[in-house]
């Protein structure tokens, strides 16, 4: 990058991250924000950077990160702009201009391009009073821990993308109080409240501020309370977002159209990164597992994402020129995907529909036992065929797959719970 596209770049981030902020110097989760900053036209792969985190750190003039460890866990980052002493005169110097607002940021009507994040402001108190206000669920990965219980990652990973899916049905309403020379917007969150009653975000054009042009007033209930202003100005009222599309194959697996075909190049070679230490461990020889003095186990403990994509991407290479451990691996991913069908043959719920935002498409996921068959530690993502057929696309995380099936609905599975899955890294996986 020169100089130019540095600065060019600088004003996008602080755009996106400011536009995030609660208040000057509220910290944005680090997770949340490639989607905004994809919106905005940062694209961090096309500098030859692997992750998000590695290529921002290059802005550390007008970033800074925290990352918060809580005993037992991995640590989850913060990012907010730095905030230049007047005083200090280098600093002076080198700060960013104060960056315009993005035509995302100031957009009154969103586009399949829209991000919840810059579209309008939402106070971190609101998805606490939401989460209160639904159906009792739990919002985060592994056991109780307060710096999840306060951040509610799957909730809002889940109304990111709800939003996201109601942008592309157009389902966004907006609608003008003319008494009151007022703006209002709204969507249906698709979750309910004790009494199984749609929940909706209210929004109310922000008046007090330059962007982003909507803030939300409320989740409420339509006639309570600020829901009375939802009825008095929406008819109908806003619909829940549709992964079905009416089509029976996006909900339920059936098993009577023949062999699933799996891409099993992509999973051991492409994906090498998602397959389980004990299975690689228990597939490779020694020799195979150390590359250039990193061992399986530094690469995976390693926060040096390059590090880690370096080993990960040799190591599928080395099992792909290998065929008999290919085809070992191979084979202990056959006999994981066969017993993943029996399991959906004797339950049908094994097979859990989940909706892939980035490719705007619904499938199923079946559970992979790639190390003991009563432990899950993938994810199988499968497709329908136009000829009927399913075919095995890819392998997910559990925490991904989690947070994608969600959007559908609440997984009832005795296999896909968050109890059993422990918190993604803030770096984690944004691909299929």
């Amino acid at each position: 990058m020169d100089a130019q596209e540095m600065k060019n770049l600088s004003s996008k981030i602080l755009s996106v991250i400011k536009g995030m902020q609660v208040d000057e110097n509220a910290w944005v989760n680090f997770a949340l924000v490639g989607g905004p900053l994809a919106s905005a036209g940062v694209q961090y792969k096309e500098y030859g950077y692997l992750k998000l985190r590695a290529f921002l750190n290059e802005f550390s003039d007008i970033l800074e990160f925290e990352d918060r460890i809580e005993e037992g866990k991995p640590p989850v980052c913060y990012v907010r702009p730095k905030s230049a002493d007047p005083s200090d005169s280098d600093a002076a110097e080198c700060a960013v201009p104060p960056a315009k607002p993005s035509a995302a940021a100031c957009e009154k009507v969103p586009t399949e391009d829209s991000w919840l994040t810059t579209w309008a402001a939402i106070p971190s108190y609101q998805y606490k009073a939401l989460a209160e206000l639904a159906l009792e669920e739990k919002w985060y990965y592994g056991t109780e821990s307060a710096a999840d219980r306060e951040n509610l990652p799957i909730l809002r990973n889940y109304l990111n993308y709800t939003f996201k899916r109601l942008c592309f049905e157009k389902k966004i309403l907006i609608r003008k109080d003319e008494e009151r020379n007022e703006e209002y917007a709204a969507f249906n969150t698709g979750l309910v409240d004790r009494k199984y009653e749609c929940i909706y975000a209210l929004f109310k054009q922000n008046t007090r501020y330059p962007t982003p042009y909507w803030y939300l007033l409320d989740f409420v209930v339509a006639g309570e309370d600020a829901g009375k202003t939802l009825t008095r100005l929406f008819n109908p009222l806003p619909e829940r977002a549709d992964y079905f599309e009416s089509r029976i194959e996006n909900m339920l697996y059936d098993s009577s159209t023949g062999a699933l075909n799996c891409d099993y190049t992509h999973f051991i070679v492409e994906r090498t990164y998602r397959l389980p230490l004990e299975f690689l461990e228990d597939n490779c020889p020694a020799d195979m597992l150390c590359i250039d003095g990193v061992t399986l186990g530094d690469a995976y403990d390693s926060e040096d994402f390059e590090l880690r994509e370096r080993y990960f991407k040799s190591l599928g290479q080395s099992i792909c020129a290998n065929k008999r451990i290919f085809n070992r691996m191979k084979n202990r991913l056959e006999d994981a995907v066969e017993l993943a069908i029996k399991r959906t043959e004797w339950n049908y719920k094994t097979a859990i529909p989940t909706y892939y935002p980035a490719g705007n498409s619904g499938s199923l996921l079946l559970p992979l036992s790639l190390v003991e068959e009563d432990r899950v530690d993938l994810a199988l993502v499968v497709i329908r065929n136009p000829s009927g057929s399913y075919q095995g696309e890819t392998i997910l995380p559990l925490d991904l797959a989690y947070s994608n099936s969600r959007l559908v609905t609440r997984p009832d599975s005795d296999w896909l719970k968050t109890e059993s899955i422990l918190s993604p890294d803030a770096a984690s996986d944004d691909e299929a």
